[in-house]
Formats: C-alpha cells, structure tokens, sequence
C-alpha cells in the first residue's frame, strides 16, 4: 500500500508540562517523531516497461526460456574467453607482461621507464580478467544445470498432482455412484 500521501514526521502538541518539580523550566511542550508508516517503493525497485517485476508465477516453458538465455550466455562467454587471447597476442604473449628490466628488452608498449611495470600490470590485469569470464561462464553453466533440475523437480510434482487429482476425482465419482445405488 503507497503511503507517500503521509508526513515525513510527525508532531504531537502537549500541553506545557514540567518535567520535575525540582526543575521547573525543564518542560515538554510536543513531541516530534519520524512517521515509520510512510512508506514509499524506491524507484530501482520498481520494474520496467516488460520485465516481470515480482511475479513469482513460473511454468515449464519460462523455465525452458531461463535455461536457454543461461546456456546462450554461458557460452558466448566462455567463447570470449578464449578469443580474448587476440589481446595477449598484441601486448607480446605469455611473456609480454615481463618487460624491460635493468636495460633489457622494450616491452610491447616501448622503452620508456615506465613500460614494464605498466605492461605487467596489463598482463596480469588479462589473466584475471580472462580467469573471471571463464568463471562466470561456468557459473552460468551451473546455474542451468540447476535450473534444468528445479525444472524436472517441477514437472515431476505437475505429473504426481494430476495424477493425485484424477484419483481424486476418480473417488468423489465411485463415492457418488455407490451412493445413489445405496
């Protein structure tokens, strides 16, 4: 329920009251509050124009549609991952982000003081950054694995409650039968 309409606070007027005899200008003359029962949705929870927001509601085909946009993006990353290579490649391979130390060898981004350390921070940043797509890429893969299984679970309980129905109905049908026979 949108409560926007309320105050931010709220203020109670009292009377002048003492708050001892001893201490006679010690008073209180109102009590102001935060109104807890305002309440208002933050805009980033709210959902966009064609996303599902809070629905909960889910069948075997949404499911189906999960799985797939999982996979698909699962393997276009792990794809990546491996292609991203390309970018090693140009900063010199494996041993390009070892560079130019004590007056050696130029790096792959010169022979400037500074290249070395730079493209060793380049080679390292690409083997982290290529480790966590690979990651992510076998997260997603997991994620629809285990998605595969809600799925089935799902199906599973479908077919054990519409089997649980016809035999209901099966038995309210024999239940009335016999009993108008009785």
């Amino acid at each position: 329920m949108d409560r926007t309409e309320q105050p931010d606070e709220l203020r109670v007027d009292t009377p002048y009251m003492p708050i001892t005899p001893l201490a006679p200008t010690v008073h209180i003359s109102g009590i102001t509050m935060d109104n807890v029962n305002r309440a208002q949705t933050p805009s980033g929870l709210v959902p966009g124009a064609g996303e599902s927001g809070d629905n909960t509601e889910w069948d075997a085909s949404s499911l189906d549609s999960a799985i797939e946009w999982l996979e698909s993006h699962a393997s276009f990353l792990n794809k990546q991952s491996y292609t991203m290579v390309e970018i090693q490649d140009k900063m010199g391979g494996t041993a390009g982000g070892m560079g130019a130390v004590g007056g050696g060898a130029s790096s792959p981004l010169g022979g400037f003081d500074r290249a070395g350390d730079l493209a060793r921070k380049h080679s390292s940043l690409f083997t982290s950054t290529q480790q966590n797509v690979r990651k992510l890429a076998e997260d997603l893969y997991k994620a629809a694995n285990a998605l595969r299984e809600v799925k089935e679970n799902y199906e599973t309980a479908e077919k054990a409650n519409a089997m649980s129905a016809a035999e209901m109905e099966r038995a309210f049908s024999e239940a009335s039968t016999s009993g108008s026979n009785g």
